[in-house]
Parts: structure tokens; C-alpha cells; sequence
């Protein structure tokens, strides 16, 4: 008798095991260019008018997108939703009707500096007014503000370990303005002590990043003269085509994607942050306070210059802003265990029509796109339950700051059931024109080494002609929609073929699209999330 149970029991997985490679197989037949280049094409034609975010374009997008998930017979994972009759169904006797949407419905609040801006210096008795697009811009501002406070001079406003900085040392800016140069100490100083330092240690320290130094230490804006850039030559009037664009040459500022920016109602507000002209700097700084060019001078030698400067500056900066709904598309797969999860995502938005001309967005994110929609298709497809339950998101709003996906990490309330989570994001060109045409990176989570293990595997077993740099980073909080994940410690990996002279470009079109490579980005996976989906202790080794 135990020996008749133990022959029924290595049967029966038997069996399920080659089920398993059977409806894998089936899947994996799915996968191929007619399917893939059949989605992209509409997606990332003229129809959809650019898919920024907000949009009409998008929206048709977003339409096209669940229609697909429905004709795949995906389940529905987004908002819960309540159908109410008119009182005409109301009499033939039909009830409100509680049903899932496909989509997750959000807002965002869009904004963009005002023409009414305004700076005055107050000192003893004396108001000193600086003029829009004369002295200095907004370079961004998330609501209307009015500051009055005293100004602080910073430096380069830089607390640097690495390079053993520190200009908030010996002075207080906590409900101040910070006064800084844009750049590093060294700029524009080649042979210098500091400039040699800075390219010893390859450091990069971006304006965000001296911003977030600020804010933290209580600064309440900044102001910021760059060195190394006549602002003001951005701020003439009169020059003929001055927006000399690869479609367009104009003596008026054409529309753009960046004039305007989005932000989740529970963002932080970000405080000013204004780029003044040379003159204004010297006014502001004064007679007795530091020059500039003792502050460069002494940086070169690292020494830094911060110090208090004598009168308030008061800032009165406005924006216009408006409250947008954007969309997340979310379809689920249900696995054996409902309470392990796995996401596979990328974000359908992109930068809109502007001008007349269209940024179709076909390999940012077209190709990232129908990447998840052709696995959710071939997971169907293969007839096999998962073990995990499989959510396929498509986010909204990714180029205006991850918006998408944030608010769904923010919202869901399982997040804490999931276990992985894939994202594409440009996968369907090559880096440059003299790249092989079978380059992709995966960046993945240190820690997790079967993300990189079962890859390889999959690569030489399936005979896929990609040649896959692999990148292990312990937190990959960078760079597309992986962030929040990984922010959350869960693992993460993402493919990408890099950027082009097309990225962001009204050029991204699909002709332009390596067919091949795209297919063989998504069958690999398709292999992978097959393999983890129904082998979830595998992201533990």
C-alpha cells in the first residue's frame, strides 16, 4: 500500500510537472513579431496624439490598453465600482451593480510658474525691486508663496563627505534664504587642488540633491547664480529664432512638455527655487558681503566663503495650477497562493503634441508596454494557474515623476504580500547606431542572484540572441518605476536597451523599432516570471 501511494504520488507530479512544460511551451509560442508589432503600431501612432499624461491621447491609450486585457481574459484589478441605472432600467427592474475596473483612477496636480513674480531686497532703508526675466526666473515652484526672510550666502551649498566639504559650516540657515553658485568648487579651474579632487572621485552632485541639503536644514527657498552661464542670455527679448529646435526655428517660445510639471496631492510642497542674473548676485551680496570672485578663488583652493548677508529678500512667487485625473490600467492573473504576488509593469504615458508635431513615444514606452501585455497574453495562453498570483500594471504618469506607480504602492493595500517586481521601460532599440543589436541591460537587486542565475539559464536554453550586461545594485531606486519598489526593499528587476539620439524626441517612431530583439527581450521574460511565478522561493536564494 505505501509503495502504491508512493507511485501515485510521484505520478501525479509527474504529470503536473509536464503540464507545467507543456502550457510553458504553449505561452512561449505566443510570443512572437506579428503579435508584438500588431499592439505597437496603434499604440504609438498618430491616434493617440503623444499619450501625455491627463490627456485625451492618453485616455484613448488607457481604453485600448484594458481592451486588450479583457480580450486576453485578464481579471480586472483596479477600482471598485458602482453601476446605477436610469430610471428607465430602474422600471424594467435592473439594481445598482458592483463590478472591478481595470483602472485605478487618480489625480494629480499640474503647475507652472505664473507671469506675476516678484523680489524685493530690503536693506535699513532702502527696497531694491528685481524684475521678472530680467533679474532672475522660477525655475520651479509646486504652489503660490510669499517668503520674507533673511539670506544666508552658502557657497555651492555643498556638505560633501567624500570630498571633505562642508559650506553650511559656521552659519545657520534655518528660516533663511540660501544665496549659492551653481556648479563645484573647481569649476572653471581645471589645475586647481578642489578641480583635481572632484575628477579623482568622479563626484556628481546635482542641483536636486543640493536642494534636498537646503530644505533639510530649514532653508525656506534659494537663490542661485551659475558661474559658468549668462542667464540672461535666456531671458533676451529680441533675438531672431532663438528656439532653433531640431522641427522648429521660432523667435517665440514653442510649447513644451517640460513648462509644466505634476504632483501627487500628497507631495510635499517644494519650496522656491529662483536662478538670478549676475547683477542681481552682486546686489543681494552688497558692498561689505563676499564677491564672487573671492568665493571661486578660495573654493579652487578648498576653502570655503559662507556667511551672513546684511537685509531680508521678499519673494512673492505664483503658479498657476489645476487638478488632473490620470489613470493606471491594472489586470491581475490569480495564482494557487492569493497571498504571494508578483507585479510586471511599465508606464504607457509619454510627452504629448506639441507645436503640431507628435512624440509618438514608440520605444519610450511603447516597446515596455506591449512587453507586459504579450506576457499577461502568453500567461493565458499556456492554460496553467501560477502559484503566485501575477498583477500586470501599466503605469500612468511615469514622465512626470513616477506618478503611477507611486500611487499604487501608496494605495494597495497588499503590498506587503508582494514579492517581486519586473518593469520595462525602452526595450526595443539599440544604445547608438554603432551598438550590437542584441545589447540590453538588466539591472536587478544584489541580493536577489537568481534574478541574474535563472537569466542566464534561460538565454542558453531557449538560444535568445541577447547579450545581457548585467548590473547588480543593492537598492536600484533609480531610473524608472522600479524605484518605489525598491525603496519598499522589494526585489526588483527591470530591462532596458538604452538611450538614443530619439529618446525624447518627436523621431521615436516605430519603424525605428529592432523587432528581434524586442521579441527576444520579452520571451526571456516571459521564462523568468514563468520560472519565479510558480517557484517563489527561488527570489529567497
Amino acid at each position: 500500500m505505501k509503495y502504491l501511494l508512493t507511485v501515485i504520488f510521484a505520478s501525479t507530479f509527474y504529470l503536473s510537472l509536464l503540464a507545467q512544460n507543456e502550457g510553458k511551451a504553449k505561452g512561449l509560442e505566443t510570443i512572437n513579431r506579428d503579435v508584438i508589432q500588431a499592439q505597437l503600431e496603434f499604440l504609438a501612432s498618430d491616434w493617440m496624439e503623444g499619450r501625455e499624461a491627463g490627456t485625451a491621447g492618453n485616455y484613448l491609450a488607457g481604453d485600448y490598453l484594458a481592451s486588450l486585457f479583457k480580450l486576453y481574459t485578464l481579471k480586472p484589478n483596479g477600482d471598485e465600482q458602482t453601476l446605477t441605472p436610469n430610471r428607465y432600467q430602474k422600471l424594467l427592474g435592473l439594481k445598482d451593480e458592483k463590478l472591478t475596473s481595470y483602472f485605478q483612477e487618480f489625480s494629480a496636480i499640474e503647475v507652472q510658474p505664473s507671469e506675476a513674480q516678484a523680489i524685493s531686497l530690503v536693506r535699513k532703508n532702502e527696497t531694491v525691486g528685481f524684475q521678472y526675466k530680467t533679474d532672475f526666473d522660477v525655475s520651479f515652484v509646486s504652489q503660490s508663496r510669499t517668503v520674507k526672510a533673511p539670506l544666508v550666502f552658502v557657497g555651492y551649498g555643498i556638505e560633501n563627505k567624500e570630498l571633505g566639504w562642508n559650506d553650511f559650516s559656521g552659519v545657520d540657515v534655518k528660516g533663511k534664504i540660501v544665496v549659492r553658485l551653481a556648479g563645484l568648487p573647481g569649476d572653471g579651474a581645471p589645475d586647481s587642488k578642489a578641480a583635481r579632487i572632484v575628477a579623482d572621485k568622479e563626484l556628481k552632485i546635482s542641483s536636486r540633491e543640493k536642494n534636498t541639503t537646503a530644505f533639510d536644514k530649514g532653508a525656506v527657498a534659494i537663490l542661485e547664480y551659475n558661474p559658468q552661464k549668462d542667464e540672461q542670455h535666456d531671458w533676451r527679448a529680441n533675438p531672431a529664432f532663438r528656439y532653433n529646435e531640431a522641427m522648429l526655428e521660432s523667435d517665440t517660445k514653442p510649447d513644451s512638455f517640460y513648462d509644466k510639471k505634476l504632483r501627487l496631492p500628497s507631495d510635499k510642497h517644494t519650496l522656491p527655487v529662483i536662478s538670478i542674473s549676475k547683477q542681481m548676485l552682486e546686489e543681494i551680496l552688497g558692498e561689505k558681503g563676499p564677491t564672487l570672485e573671492e568665493t571661486v578663488a578660495k573654493a579652487a583652493k578648498l576653502k570655503t566663503n559662507s556667511q551672513a548677508v546684511e537685509g531680508e529678500l521678499e519673494i512673492d512667487v505664483n503658479a498657476q495650477t489645476k487638478v488632473l485625473g490620470l489613470r493606471n490600467i491594472l489586470a491581475r492573473i490569480e495564482g494557487e497562493n492569493p497571498n504571494k504576488i508578483m507585479v510586471v509593469g511599465a508606464h504607457y504615458d509619454h510627452l504629448g503634441k506639441h507645436n503640431g508635431h507628435i512624440w509618438n513615444g514608440a520605444d519610450d514606452n511603447g516597446s515596455g508596454v506591449v512587453a507586459v501585455t504579450t506576457i499577461a497574453k502568453a500567461f493565458v495562453e499556456s492554460g496553467v494557474k501560477p502559484q503566485c498570483t501575477i498583477i500586470f500594471a501599466l503605469w500612468d504618469g511615469e514622465e512626470r515623476g513616477l506618478l503611477g506607480s507611486r500611487h499604487f504602492i501608496e494605495t494597495f493595500d497588499e503590498m506587503d504580500q508582494v514579492m517581486l517586481y519586473l518593469n520595462f521601460d525602452m526595450v526595443g532599440r539599440n544604445g547608438s547606431p554603432d551598438a550590437p543589436g542584441n545589447k540590453v541591460a538588466m539591472i536587478y537587486t544584489e541580493a536577489a542572484t537568481s534574478l541574474k542565475e535563472t537569466s542566464k539559464e534561460h538565454i542558453e536554453n531557449f538560444e535568445l540572441d541577447l547579450d545581457v550586461n548585467f548590473s547588480a545594485v543593492e537598492k536600484p531606486v533609480g531610473g524608472s518605476d522600479n524605484s518605489g519598489f525598491a525603496k519598499r526593499d522589494i526585489p526588483i528587476f527591470w530591462f532596458h536597451t538604452g538611450g538614443h539620439t530619439d529618446y525624447h524626441q518627436a523621431s521615436d517612431h516605430v519603424e525605428l523599432i529592432n523587432w528581434q530583439k524586442l521579441e527576444d527581450i520579452i520571451k526571456l521574460s516571459y521564462l523568468d516570471m514563468w520560472e519565479f511565478a510558480n517557484n517563489p522561493e527561488l527570489i529567497k536564494e
